[in-house]
């Protein structure tokens, strides 16, 4: 259960009162045409048509017509002018529906005490009508109190004009509990369906759809902090800085949305994740949030795909005359701290550990190897098996005192190829 005092929950309450004022706004203005609709059928229409009932316009009954249209003004502008709060949203309708059910049983009450006559139909219908206003409330206790003050009032005055029967009031009763019932879950399906696409919305901004979707699924601790084996792959445009030199900044942003857009579709497509783009680098994991045995083979697995596409983009580019792309891959398995960081307003689901060093390290290395793709050992051991390799021997990078072992990835393993055992053997591991 979420406390109350949580920043998701006080997002919550903020969404469901935003939405809940503009639902008043539209009632306070549908309260005031009612209004003015009323007093047309009952003026023009009712006394023009020479219909034998029409209730009597004395002063008092001007006064209460014109304290509502008044009160009914007065929401408009008071609705208007405020901001969304959760505190306000709780009692904001309670006013306003007792001022509405108190002028339809005044009206109806007055009328008989003038007149003698009781229009149960009318009574009912108004009433019903103050019900059918909390479809846009704060909380289901909102629609409980309508069905309750519309209920009260409706059986109150049946009673105490004589005109209403044990079973017909019961029947308007049962009819205004069902009506009660049916919108209070309505309303709870319809909030609860907008929170999710806004907090998917969200989400979406600063979290992989992986991410996004075990957080809908199993709540905010499915995302606690966990230590993990996993497999991370770094890789970078080379030359870049040059490239960039020739483009205006927007060319550069469009060039880069379009490049990490296919490679992304990639990562995805063999059920990794997009951690974060840096610069023309992208970082993404394999592992992570949830675990699998095979993290190591569908990482190596889309870094050939990812050769595939480029070599489809630079036969694009080379069409339009444009130099082609090279890029360098890293890959690295092995422990990293995987959670959410980040406060109420933005959040990351991020990797941290020396994985995630050596990954890069390792994809600079491919530059001084001459090659596109690198492997660490470690991620070679694992999912080796099913691919052609070549071991390149050992390396020191910045900030390790152990040498590095990379491997060059040159493709999957057909039928026809040594198995990778043999092919380490041969080079001599």
């Amino acid at each position: 259960m979420r406390r109350r005092d949580t920043p998701h929950y006080s997002n919550e309450a903020l969404v469901l009162a935003t939405s809940s004022l503009q639902g008043e706004r539209r009632v306070a203005v549908i309260r005031l045409v009612v209004v003015l609709l009323m007093a047309v059928s009952q003026v023009f229409i009712a006394w023009g048509g020479g219909e034998t009932y029409s209730p009597p316009l004395d002063g008092v009954r001007l006064q209460a017509i014109g304290a509502y249209v008044f009160f009914s003004v007065v929401a408009i502008v008071v609705l208007l002018r405020q901001k969304p709060h959760p505190n306000r949203a709780r009692w904001l309708p309670v006013p306003t529906t007792l001022a509405d059910t108190s002028f339809f049983s005044f009206m109806a009450w007055h009328t008989w005490r003038l007149s003698g006559l009781f229009d149960a139909g009318m009574l009912c219908a108004s009433l019903g009508m103050v019900l059918a206003f909390s479809v846009v409330r704060y909380s289901w206790w909102h629609v409980l109190l309508s069905t309750v003050l519309s209920g009260a009032a409706y059986a109150l005055l049946s009673w105490v004009t004589g005109h209403g029967s044990v079973g017909r009031i019961s029947f308007v009763l049962i009819c205004y509990a069902a009506l009660g019932a049916l919108i209070a879950l309505t309303n709870s399906d319809v909030g609860g369906m907008f929170l999710n696409l806004r907090r998917r919305d969200g989400l979406s901004r600063f979290l992989p759809k992986q991410v996004v979707d075990r957080v809908m699924q199993l709540g905010d601790a499915s995302l606690q902090p966990v230590q993990r084996d996993v497999t991370i792959l770094f890789s970078d445009i080379r030359d870049f800085t040059t490239l960039s030199e020739t483009l205006d900044p927007g060319q550069v942003l469009e060039f880069l949305d379009d490049y990490f857009g296919h490679m992304a579709h990639i990562v995805m497509a063999r059920q990794g994740i997009v951690n974060k783009f840096l610069g023309d680098g992208m970082l993404a994991c394999w592992g992570v949030p949830d675990a699998r045995e095979d993290h190591a083979e569908l990482a190596m697995r889309a870094a050939l795909d990812m050769r595939a596409k480029l070599e489809d983009i630079n036969a694009q580019r080379v069409q339009r005359g444009l130099p082609p792309l090279r890029i360098g891959i890293g890959l690295h398995t092995g422990v990293v701290a995987a959670g959410m960081l980040g406060g109420a307003e933005q959040h990351e689901y991020t990797v941290i550990g020396d994985a995630v060093n050596l990954a890069s390290r390792v994809e600079g290395l491919t530059k001084s190897h001459n090659v596109d793709i690198l492997v660490s050992e470690r991620t070679w051991l694992m999912g080796g098996g099913h691919f052609v390799g070549e071991r390149l021997g050992e390396a020191q990078v910045k900030g390790r005192r152990e040498a590095v072992v990379v491997y060059s990835l040159q493709g999957l393993r057909t039928a026809t190829d040594a198995p990778a055992p043999l092919l380490r053997a041969a080079s001599g591991t």
